[in-house]
C-alpha cells in the first residue's frame, strides 16, 4: 500500500513541537516503506527543516508571501510540481490551503487535528475551523477525545481517523540507572496559558511545604509567560533553588534520563507528547486528566490522574512518588512497557496504510 505512494506534507511550521516531531515519525515511516515524500512548509529555517532533508524528504518554503491567495497559489504550484496522490496537513490551521489545493490539483487531501478538536475551532475562528474542518476528504486526530469532540460538533464519524503519536525507542529508553538520592520533577511545554505552568508552581510550592524529601523541579520551554512566571516563582519562595527554567532544550533526552517523574498541568491536550517520551523514558506521570492523557496514564498503574481543579491531589501523589523510589521505579517500568506496546514507531506504518486506504479511491 505505502510503497511508491507518493505524499505531499503541509506543515504550519517546523519548529520545535510534538507535532512537527511526529511529521518527522511519519515521513521516516513512509520513506522507510518505499514511499516518495515532499514537505511544504509556510515558515522557514525552522528546526525539523534540515532533519527532514536529511532522510531524504526535500522542504519547500511556501509562505513568503502575508496574502492566503497568494500563499493557495504557491502551494498549490508546489503540489502540482510533485503529483502526489495525497496531500496531507500536519496542523490544523493549515487544513484549509491543502485540501483547496489538492482539489485543484485532483488529488485526495488528509487534514490535522493535534489538539482536543475544540481549541482547534476556536483557533481558527468560526468560519475559517469551519473550512478546516469540512474541506479535507478525512481529518487524522491524535487522540481520540478530539474525535469525540468533533462528533459532539456535527463533523461524521467516518470522515474521522484516529492516527496515534508515536515514540522513538531508540531514543526514548528506559535508563539502567537513573541519579542517586536526587529526585527531580520535570515539566515540559510552551510557556503560554494552556500548558498551566501557574497551576505547575503552585502544586511544586504547596509540595515544598508538605514533602520532607529534597527534591528540585526543571521547566523546559520558552514562551509569552516566562517572566511572569518566573515572578511567581521568586515570589513563591522557589527560586532559585527549587525550580530552575530551562528554556528551550534542543534534545530533551538527557532531562528524561536525569528526572524521576513528569508533572502535567495543562488545561486542556490531545495526546502530548511530552506524556510518551516521559514513559518511554520510564518516568512516573502525574498529569491532569486532559485529552487522551486518560488513555495513556493509568491510574496508579503508570502515573496518577487529577482533575483539572485538584492541586492538592496533585500534591499528594508526587509526595508519595518523592518518598518511594520503588513505587516511581515500578511505575515507570510499567509506563514504559505500555509505549513499548502500543506506541512504538513500528506501529506507524500499519496506521498510515489504514489511513490512506480510507482515503484513495
Amino acid at each position: 500500500m505505502l510503497r511508491d505512494l507518493r505524499v505531499c506534507f503541509l506543515a504550519g511550521t517546523l519548529g520545535q513541537g510534538g507535532a512537527e516531531r511526529q511529521v518527522f515519525y511519519i515521513a521516516s515511516a513512509l520513506k522507510s516503506a518505499g514511499a516518495h515524500v515532499r514537505g511544504l512548509t509556510l515558515t522557514s529555517g525552522d528546526v525539523w527543516e534540515p532533519r527532514l532533508e536529511a532522510i531524504g524528504v526535500p522542504v519547500e518554503f511556501v509562505g513568503a508571501s502575508a496574502s492566503r491567495l497568494k500563499r493557495l497559489i504557491t502551494i498549490s504550484k508546489a503540489v502540482r510540481k510533485f503529483r502526489p496522490d495525497i496531500v496531507q496537513s500536519q496542523h490544523f490551521y493549515a487544513n484549509g490551503y491543502s485540501a483547496i489545493a489538492a482539489r485543484l490539483c485532483g488529488v485526495r487531501a488528509v487534514g490535522a487535528v493535534r489538539c482536543d478538536g475544540f481549541y482547534d475551532m476556536r483557533d481558527c475562528g468560526r468560519h475559517l475551523g469551519k473550512l478546516c474542518l469540512r474541506l479535507p476528504h478525512r481529518l487524522a486526530a491524535n487522540s481520540q477525545a478530539a474525535i469525540r469532540n468533533l462528533v459532539s460538533l456535527g463533523c461524521r464519524r467516518e470522515n474521522l481517523f484516529h492516527l496515534p503519536n508515536a515514540v522513538d525507542l531508540t531514543k526514548f529508553r528506559f535508563p539502567e540507572s537513573r541519579n542517586g538520592d536526587s529526585v527531580t520533577i520535570l515539566g515540559i511545554g510552551r510557556l503560554v496559558p494552556q500548558k498551566r505552568f501557574d497551576r505547575f508552581l503552585r502544586i511544586i510550592a504547596l509540595l515544598q511545604q508538605k514533602c520532607r524529601v529534597p527534591f528540585r523541579a526543571l521547566i523546559v520551554g520558552e514562551g509569552s509567560l516566562r517572566p511572569e512566571l518566573e515572578k511567581l516563582a521568586r515570589d513563591s519562595g522557589l527560586c532559585p533553588g527549587v525550580v530552575e527554567f530551562c528554556g528551550n532544550v534542543s534534545d530533551a533526552r538527557s532531562l528524561y534520563g536525569k528526572a524521576q517523574m513528569l508533572l502535567l498541568t495543562s488545561d486542556f491536550e490531545g495526546t502530548p507528547n511530552v506524556v510518551l517520551e516521559a514513559m518511554a523514558s520510564g518516568l512516573a506521570v502525574v498529569a491532569t486528566s486532559v485529552g487522551d492523557v486518560p488513555e495513556l496514564v493509568q491510574h496508579g498503574v503508570t502515573g496518577y490522574m487529577v482533575e483539572t481543579s485538584d492541586e492538592q491531589g496533585a500534591v499528594r501523589h508526587l509526595d508519595e512518588l518523592v518518598r518511594n523510589p520503588c513505587l516511581r521505579e515500578s511505575m515507570g517500568a510499567r509506563a514504559h512497557a505500555f509505549i513499548q506496546s502500543y506506541h512504538a514507531l513500528e506501529t506507524l506504518p500499519g496506521h498510515l496504510a489504514n489511513l490512506y486506504s480510507m482515503v484513495l479511491p
